[in-house]
């Protein structure tokens, strides 16, 4: 994936990507789940995704790394 192209994201898609640990950290953590809700704001694009126990995180896309959606 380049920097300047993201992959069409929808509600109801299974997202797995890496992000930085609390948002801002030099260690990824793997993050799974089926997107709920994306939006947009002045930092820029997020989903909203729960994963298979329950738990709920708000992701910025720009922060993403080695994003996968199916």
């Amino acid at each position: 994936m380049s920097l300047f192209t993201k992959p069409n994201i929808r509600k109801g898609q299974t997202l797995t990507c890496k992000y930085p640990k609390h948002g801002r950290r030099n260690i990824l953590k793997r993050h799974s789940g089926v997107v709920e809700a994306m939006g947009c704001t002045h930092n820029g694009v997020y989903a909203t995704i729960r994963s298979e126990n329950g738990q709920v995180r708000s992701l910025s896309l720009e922060k993403m790394i080695d994003l996968s959606v199916g």
